[in-house]
């Protein structure tokens, strides 16, 4: 059985002091996996491709969310349109942050504005929940992008929807800005000192992929994201998080892989005691495999791959002491 563990958050722990927290679990599952790689996509994608999903000209991730909360895809092309923030400042115009507290009106109010103004060119804006905005393509199209992650406080050219087709998506980009500036949803958020949704962010577009054939042996775990989506998209059982990695192994089964996606980032010391004692351990006594760590990184997942180390590595391995905060920081010196 191996085990994918996704740890939100885990190397802003770099720059908080706690790296230097007490984990040798932790610190020993990341020795043994040696250097980590980092793979552009985040780890909504890095998730995705450990389920089978295949890249189109971008990763299909909007789909395969779309589905998940109950809108049929069908064969259209489908993109993330998530309201951010663009701040601008002396020399350009950065991502500020992703507005994720619209209210169901608010967010119905700039859906219809969207849909009126774009009928024309063929694009029909959605919102299934009032903190998940898409956007139908009348035709395929070929479009690369970035999660907004990728884009949080930093220059925006060069993060922007690149590829082909992309010259009118970039005109659209501005007509959004301009279509959105003084809508009276950003006017009343303005008054009431809430962040403005003065712009859309388009990522994880693509067609709905067949599921994969034949259907991977993976149980998930975890409670909202990219991690149910994919599970309902595979047809694979998922498991409420457990307070305990112990938990999720017990009920397993037979399943080769099993995925625990945790909600928010959690301290160095609950990450050991919960997660990376218990994975250590079963991975020294053989119920586990191998150990994939993801987390994310300026946009980027990061990937540790640990597998079950040999007898004689197992005994060094016991007497070994390693560091924590060198550990998390190949994460910048292999960029």
């Amino acid at each position: 059985m191996q085990l994918t563990l996704v740890l939100p958050g885990l190397l802003a722990r770099r720059t908080d002091g706690t790296s230097a927290a007490h984990a040798p679990a932790l610190a020993h599952l990341l020795a043994i996996a040696g250097p980590p790689a980092r793979e552009d996509g985040g780890t909504a994608a890095a998730l995705a491709a450990r389920h089978g999903v295949i890249r189109q000209t971008d990763w299909p991730l909007a789909p395969i969310r779309l589905a998940a909360l109950g809108v049929d895809p069908a064969a259209a092309y489908w993109l993330a349109a998530d309201p951010v923030t663009l701040s601008v400042g002396r020399a350009d115009v950065q991502l500020a942050g992703v507005v994720v507290d619209l209210g169901r009106a608010d967010a119905d109010a700039l859906v219809a504005t969207l849909n009126a103004h774009f009928a024309d060119d063929g694009l029909a804006f959605v919102a299934p929940r009032p903190d998940a905005l898409f956007v139908r393509v009348a035709t395929a199209i070929r479009l690369s992008t970035h999660p907004p992650e990728a884009a949080l406080g930093r220059p925006l050219r060069a993060l922007l929807p690149h590829g082909p087709d992309a010259g009118a998506w970039l005109r659209w980009h501005s007509e959004i800005e301009m279509l959105l500036h003084e809508h009276p949803v950003n006017v009343e958020r303005e008054r009431t000192g809430f962040a403005l949704a003065n712009s859309l962010w388009f990522s994880g577009g693509g067609i709905l992929p067949p599921r994969p054939s034949p259907a991977h042996s993976i149980r998930t775990y975890a409670t909202s994201g990219i991690a149910t989506a994919l599970a309902k998209y595979t047809g694979s059982p998922l498991r409420p998080l457990p307070s305990r990695l112990h938990d999720a192994l017990g009920e397993a089964g037979s399943a080769e892989s099993i995925v625990v996606a945790l909600d928010h980032a959690h301290d160095v010391p609950a990450i050991e005691r919960a997660w990376a004692a218990p994975a250590r351990d079963a991975l020294a006594a053989g119920s586990l495999q191998a150990v994939t760590l993801l987390c994310d990184d300026a946009g980027d997942a990061i990937v540790w791959h640990a597998r079950r180390p040999g007898l004689w590595q197992r005994l060094a391995g016991g007497f070994a002491r390693h560091d924590l905060a060198g550990l998390l920081g190949a994460a910048d010196r292999d960029r």
